[in-house]
């Protein structure tokens, strides 16, 4: 009996040490007070303008698709930035790649470091019916531009070009070379525009202090937080479209045999959807949690300091921030109702987390294919990104810029599922983001390659600000030293 006694006096004194050091380690965690979060307001002028010029742009119907058949409306969108943007074109030199694409530069007087590159695309996808406004009308309604690319992105281009001719307009003159690269095939690859450009980089031995395209944004809701949450993406996932094919020897549909080609390739959408892969929590969504831990309920704050099950907790919210995900997206099989196919074929769009490769996928949908007689083919292939800085001044400005412009909002590495044209940028410098300064609903993001792609007018407004502040702020601050002047009291 004392020897039972002894024992459970030390499991006791063990659980009591473990306690400590468990709720030790949360205490650490600083709980920030949920101060309200006051957003700067852009002046009503600047906001409606901005507004007015990316209206003008969504009505040019750039889509990528159909790059070659619409050479004119790019030919067009050209010359209408020289009439909107005079100063910029004044004092940048502007190059065209590729026939489409748009490189500015805009030279510093004695330029005292590397240069900075802010990035977007003119190209947008194709819009379906059943808009509410017309998808390339451009409308201005309810607060709102509605169209395509208002989100994705010519949003982006159009407020870079405003907060440069608006820096213009006071007199600013950059310490160091900017770039502007727009181009014009985004949504197909990248590879005759940032891809081209890239190249040129490499010819004039460019080196980039910063490299800022699309990306993530100030999102509402995050981990259910009601703050915004600035999530600056440092990385992307891989990305991999990957053609599962099956065969048969067809038939007449009255006598079929007990699975056709099309049962197989389904039975293997099925596996595929119902065996997902195990999540894994990567250093980079880890140093998420801990930037956003102060802000978080103490259950987070608990399982972030103790790494508690943090994977699985993420796997129900924010599944592809912690696993490969795979997407079936199209399928193809048979040309008449009454005919068995000979074939099925269908695709699988797969975004790979750190950690995995495209060759680590394939060997694993074989195995999960095994005896479905499926063939597995990668029809294009590409790793993780790198991870950029996330703990330097670069970064250090870019949280600055976003906090002067939205307020008291937590700034956090995150991991960009998408794909964007930075990652052809990645070898150029070791400060990549893909970040976008707009504050969006979910609402919001349903309109990205979907309907009723749209933008608030007032959002655009403290865009401008913020690539104001920010390239001030990179790029010799005008004004008052050392705090870069507000573009939101700016009439241009």
């Amino acid at each position: 009996m004392p020897y039972l006694l002894y024992a459970a006096w030390g499991l006791a004194a063990v659980l009591a040490a473990a306690a400590l050091v468990f709720f030790g380690r949360t205490a650490r965690i600083k709980r920030v007070r949920a101060e309200p979060v006051r957003a700067r307001v852009a002046s009503t002028e600047l906001s409606r303008r901005t507004a007015e010029s990316l209206s003008a742009l969504i009505q040019f119907r750039t889509v990528s698709a159909n790059v070659q058949d619409e050479y004119t409306e790019w030919v067009r969108l050209r010359d209408h930035l020289r009439k909107r943007y005079p100063r910029v074109h004044e004092a940048m030199e502007r190059e065209t790649i590729s026939l489409y694409s748009l490189l500015y530069r805009w030279p510093a007087k004695e330029a005292k470091g590397d240069p900075l590159l802010f990035c977007a695309h003119i190209d947008v996808v194709p819009a379906e019916e059943g808009w509410q406004h017309p998808p390339f009308a451009g409308d201005i309604a309810d607060g709102y531009v509605w169209g395509r690319g208002a989100l994705d992105c010519k949003n982006v281009m159009t407020c870079l070009l405003e907060a440069a001719e608006a820096l213009l307009a006071i007199g600013f003159q950059p310490d160091r070379d900017i770039y502007f690269a727009f181009g014009h095939d985004e949504e197909t690859g990248g590879q005759e525009g940032a891809v081209t450009m890239a190249k040129l980089f490499a010819l004039r031995n460019l080196r980039f202090a910063l490299v800022l395209d699309e990306g993530t944004a100030l999102k509402r809701g995050l981990l259910s937080l009601r703050r915004p949450v600035a999530e600056v993406g440092v990385s992307e996932k891989g990305f991999m479209n990957v053609r599962l094919t099956t065969q048969s020897a067809g038939g007449h549909a009255s006598k079929p045999p007990r699975h056709t080609a099309l049962g197989y390739l389904s039975e293997a959408i099925c596996r595929v959807e119902f065996k997902p892969r195990p999540p894994r929590l990567t250093p980079l969504i880890h140093d998420l949690l801990k930037a956003l831990a102060p802000y978080l309920p103490y259950a987070w704050r608990f399982a972030i300091a103790n790494r508690f099950s943090l994977a699985r907790r993420l796997s129900s919210r924010e599944s592809a921030w912690v696993r490969t995900t795979m997407a079936p997206t199209m399928a193809s099989a048979g040309k008449a109702a009454n005919v068995l196919p000979g074939k099925a074929e269908a695709t699988l769009n797969i975004r790979l987390l750190h950690g995995e490769t495209g060759e680590d996928i394939l060997r694993y949908l074989r195995d999960l294919f095994t005896g479905l007689g499926v063939s597995v083919l990668a029809m294009t292939m590409s790793d993780p990104s790198k991870v950029s800085d996330y703990t330097g001044d670069t970064f250090r400005a870019l949280t600055a810029s976003t906090r002067r412009v939205f307020g008291a909002v937590p700034v956090v590495p995150s991991l960009m599922v998408g794909g964007t044209d930075a990652r052809k940028y990645e070898h150029y410098s070791d400060c990549v983001y893909r970040f976008m300064p707009f504050v969006v609903s979910e609402a919001d993001m349903a309109g990205v390659h979907g309907v009723d792609e749209r933008v608030s007018v007032e959002a655009l407004g403290l865009a401008v600000v913020f690539y104001g502040d920010l390239i001030q702020r990179l790029a010799g601050p005008a004004g008052r030293p050392g705090e870069p002047q507000d573009l939101g009291t700016v009439l241009m």
